[in-house]
C-alpha cells in the first residue's frame, strides 16, 4: 500500500515504535492497515509528498531499500529493541548476509591502536573466510579499520549517522569512494530523507552498529565518546564486548572501565604473535652520565637499527617491527 520509504520517515517509524506496530503482522501491507487507522489522514499526506519527492529524485536511483519484513534484513539487529524499519543501502547487499563483526573508537587513535586494528582484523580473517566488517564512517579507527580490510579484501558496511547525500566528515570522502568502488561493499543508514548530521542521529547510528553484529570490538575510548555510546547500545543489546587496551594509548579510560566491567580483552601478545615486536628505546640502567659524543653514537646506533628493519613509530620512542 505505502511504498517502503514511508515507513523510514521520523513521523512514521517514531509512531510504529513507540506502540510496537511493526511486531503486528509480517508484511508492509498489514503495517500500512495499522497506521491508516490510528494516524492523522492530514500527517500520512505530509509524509506521502515527502517521500514522492525521494522516490523521483534522480540522486536516489542507485539506492535499494530493505525493511524489516524482507528476508536480506539482518537477523541479529532485527531482535533489538528499536530496530530500523526501513534501510537504505548504496552498494552490494549482499553484505548483510555475512557475518558481521563491528570494529570502533576514537577519533583521536594512537599508532598502536591502529596497528591493533590491523592485526586483529587479519587474525579475524583467518578465522572466517565470510566475514565482513561493520564500523561508522568517522575518521581514527572507524577510517583504519575500513582501509584495512579493503587492503585485505574483505567486504565493509559504513553505517552513516545521515542520509546518503551528506558523506560526512568531509575528510573521509576518499574512503567513501573506496567504500562505493568495492564491489563486494556497502553504506547503510537509517535515515533514507534528507538529514544533516546532528548530535541526536549518531547515538542512533552507533545502536545500529552494534545491532547488526554479535561482537563488538572496542580499539580505544575516552570516558565520554560515541565509542562508548556504541559499548552501551551493545551491552543493552546483549553483545559480546571485546576491548584493546595498552600502555602506548593516549587515552583508553573509557576502555578501561568496560573491562573492569566485564568485557573482553584483546590480548596484544595474541594479535601480534609471530608478525613482529615492538622495539622500545635503550634506557640506561647503569645511572652513569654520558657525554653528547657518546649520547650521539647510541642514537645513531639505534636509528640505523631502525632504518635497516620495516618499523612504523608508535610514539614514545617505541617501533613496531614488523618480520612480515
Amino acid at each position: 500500500m505505502f511504498p517502503i520509504v514511508f515507513f523510514s520517515h521520523p513521523k512514521i517509524s517514531g509512531f510504529c515504535h513507540k506502540f510496537r506496530l511493526w511486531k503486528h503482522s509480517n508484511h508492509p501491507d498489514g503495517l500500512s492497515k495499522e497506521i491508516l487507522s490510528l494516524v492523522d489522514p492530514k500527517i500520512i499526506e505530509q509524509v506521502l509528498n515527502e517521500c514522492y519527492v525521494w522516490i523521483h529524485s534522480e540522486r536516489n536511483r542507485d539506492i535499494q531499500l530493505v525493511s524489516i519484513y524482507d528476508s536480506e534484513y539482518p537477523g541479529y539487529l532485527k531482535e533489538i529493541y528499536d530496530p530500523p524499519l526501513v534501510l537504505a543501502v548504496r552498494g552490494n547487499k549482499e553484505v548483510l548476509k555475512k557475518d558481521l563483526i563491528s570494529i570502533v573508537g576514537t577519533r583521536k587513535a594512537s599508532p598502536i591502536s591502529r596497528l591493533a586494528t590491523k592485526l586483529i582484523i587479519e587474525k579475524l580473517k583467518s578465522e572466517n573466510a565470510n566475514l565482513a566488517i561493520v564500523s561508522g564512517m568517522a575518521l581514527g579507527i572507524d577510517r583504519e579499520t575500513f582501509v584495512s580490510a579493503l587492503e585485505l579484501g574483505i567486504p565493509v558496511l559504513g553505517v552513516l549517522g545521515t542520509c546518503m547525500d551528506q558523506e560526512y566528515p568531509p575528510g573521509n570522502r576518499d574512503l567513501y569512494k573506496k567504500v562505493k568502488e568495492d564491489p563486494n561493499s556497502c553504506l547503510v543508514t537509517e535515515f533514507v530523507l534528507k538529514t544533516e548530521p546532528a548530535k541526536w542521529t549518531f547515538p542512533k547510528r552507533n545502536r545500529v552498529i552494534s545491532g547488526l553484529s554479535l561482537h563488538v570490538y572496542i580499539m580505544e575510548s575516552g570516558k565520554k565518546s560515541g565509542t562508548i555510546s556504541t559499548a552501551m547500545s551493545a551491552l543493552s543489546q546483549n553483545r559480546e564486548i571485546h576491548v584493546f587496551d595498552h600502555p602506548l594509548q593516549s587515552d583508553n579510560s573509557g576502555g578501561k572501565n568496560l573491562l573492569n566491567d566485564g568485557a573482553n580483552p584483546i590480548f596484544w601478545e595474541e594479535i601480534a604473535a609471530n608478525k613482529g615486536w615492538i622495539h622500545y628505546p635503550q634506557e640506561r640502567g647503569d645511572g652513569k652520565t654520558i657525554g653528547f659524543a657518546d649520547w650521539k653514537k647510541e642514537k645513531d646506533c639505534e636509528r640505523e637499527f631502525l632504518r635497516e628493519r620495516n618499523t612504523t613509530p608508535l610514539g614514545r620512542g617505541a617501533h613496531w617491527i614488523s618480520i612480515l
